[in-house]
């Protein structure tokens, strides 16, 4: 047999390693084009925010924080960030291009890397990395007000108590300090111009309180250790927003307070230091935006005030998947989305027709147990059914509140008939609020009291005695047809006539 190079069967001896060279190659080609990052120009498809740039904009406009220093003379700036979109739609290596004062720089940084939702570039139908440059904008007005020598902000009143700058004017004046991230820091002092000198009249504490904050959307997480920042006055008058910080100093709750102390503004934030959710309350709406992880906006809904969305389904304005496709425009589309109840994940989807629900809508838990039925017209509830251990329930409203028989009338009729002024308190002349908070039960009995801010010793018992005897008065709440327990909060004011 003439040895040609071949082997049996007419088969090269070198095939094997020359499919290994082949093979080599194309992994060191593939991880060329993986490794590579494409200029915007250089790919078929390029880098966009998932929601488009809008939503990115907006986004970023909801989660800059100024920084203070940055801002007391007034900021109308932009700085420029680079990064690399990733193919999984992350964002990697970012730096600044033409940047401001160093703590912006760093906020601009912070504040874009936490957006993650991008569909990433494409050349053939593959993924690849491509470079992104991004304006981010810093606007803030000067701060009014602000004393960089005593670093505070003191404000002046004339004699009807009304905001004034005309220092002819001046009869009042508060002064709160600050600490260098604008934080309050220390006791608000209202004073009096007295014969040409400040003089002190009255005292609203600074406190620094330490506690446990419930978390939502953070898998294997409840809740987490933080502190707050708040200025208060027995009657819990909020005289500055509430802060709560993570120990690791990012912001993870906002409440802002009107001149009536109800709370007008709410955000929340993810663990991140990502913003969750916004609340804005106006005379008899508030309407709710959240985001998903990603950064990407979930959904904006609308619902009448102390009618929580739990209970009351609301208007919805908008809705967006978890890769930015909108289900939901201009209140018109398919719902779909995620709550816990009874710390248990339901997922609950349908149509909604001009920002209410219409047609059958479908509850089910994370096993895909079908829990509800619903038929719903404009928003109202028609025909529904849930499945409790087996057992199918008819009803015809959604959910009710728990409520004292005869009504917030009967409730305080109640107090007043009950409650007793601690004689020490009295001689004392001790005023203000206690809260307390308590659970009715599916009997309308009541359990699970605590006293969530105290005056002091006498008076957190007195009302903890007169709240305990409502037990077994009340209406339990319901959900679904069913008699479930409620957290009610209640304060009991302590005023001298």
């Amino acid at each position: 047999m003439v040895n040609n190079g071949f082997g049996i069967f007419g088969i090269s001896k070198h095939t094997y390693p020359m499919k290994r060279m082949l093979l080599v190659f194309i992994l060191l080609s593939y991880q060329a084009i993986s490794q590579t990052v494409y200029q915007p120009h250089e790919v078929e498809i390029q880098a966009v925010p998932s929601g488009g740039a809008a939503m990115l904009n907006q986004f970023l406009a909801s989660n800059v924080q100024i920084p203070f220093k940055s801002g007391i003379q007034g900021l109308n700036k932009k700085v420029f960030v680079k990064g690399v979109v990733e193919p999984d739609g992350s964002v990697t290596g970012l730096e600044i291009v033409k940047g401001q004062d160093s703590l912006s720089n760093i906020e601009a940084l912070r504040a874009f890397g936490l957006y993650t939702s991008w569909q990433p570039a494409t050349i053939k139908d593959q993924k690849v990395r491509q470079a992104v440059i991004y304006q981010i904008h810093f606007n803030a007005a000067a701060l009014e007000n602000f004393d960089s020598t005593s670093w505070s902000f003191v404000n002046y009143y004339d004699k009807k108590y009304q905001p004034t700058n005309i220092p002819k004017d001046y009869e009042y004046r508060s002064v709160m300090p600050v600490n260098e991230q604008g934080y309050i820091r220390g006791d608000i002092v209202y004073e009096e111009l007295r014969a040409g000198h400040w003089r002190k009249v009255n005292t609203v504490p600074f406190q620094r309180k330490e506690l446990w904050h419930k978390v939502y959307g953070e898998p294997g997480v409840d809740s987490v250790k933080v502190y707050q920042l708040l200025a208060e006055d027995r009657n819990e008058n909020n005289f500055v927003p509430v802060l709560t910080f993570q120990d690791n100093g990012k912001l993870i709750s906002y409440k802002e307070y009107n001149a009536s102390n109800r709370l007008g503004l709410k955000k929340e934030y993810y663990l991140s230091g990502m913003l969750r959710e916004v609340e804005t309350t106006q005379d008899t709406t508030v309407t709710k935006v959240s985001w998903y992880k990603n950064g990407q906006v979930r959904s904006a809904v609308e619902y009448p005030v102390n009618k929580p969305l739990a209970v009351f389904d609301g208007k919805v304005l908008g809705a967006w998947e978890f890769n930015g496709k909108q289900t939901v425009k201009d209140g018109n589309g398919w719902w779909k989305y995620s709550v816990n109840d009874a710390n248990r994940l339901l997922h609950e989807e349908g149509a909604v027709n001009q920002g209410a629900k219409t047609g059958k809508w479908i509850g089910k838990w994370s096993d895909s147990t079908l829990y509800y039925v619903e038929s719903y017209d404009n928003g109202v509830l028609k025909d529904a059914h849930c499945f409790v251990n087996g057992e199918k329930i008819t009803y015809s409203v959604k959910g009710t509140q728990a409520q004292f028989k005869g009504g917030l009338n009967g409730l305080y009729q109640f107090l007043g008939q009950n409650l007793r002024y601690p004689a020490d308190a009295a001689r004392k002349g001790i005023t203000g609020r206690v809260r307390l908070s308590f659970t009715v039960c599916e009997d309308g009995s009541l359990c699970d009291y605590k006293v969530e801010k105290g005056l002091v010793p006498d008076m957190d018992e007195e009302a903890l005695r007169v709240v305990k005897k409502m037990s077994g008065k009340w209406e339990p709440g319901q959900l679904r047809g069913q008699k479930v327990r409620i957290l009610y909060n209640l304060p009991i004011n302590f005023m001298q006539q």
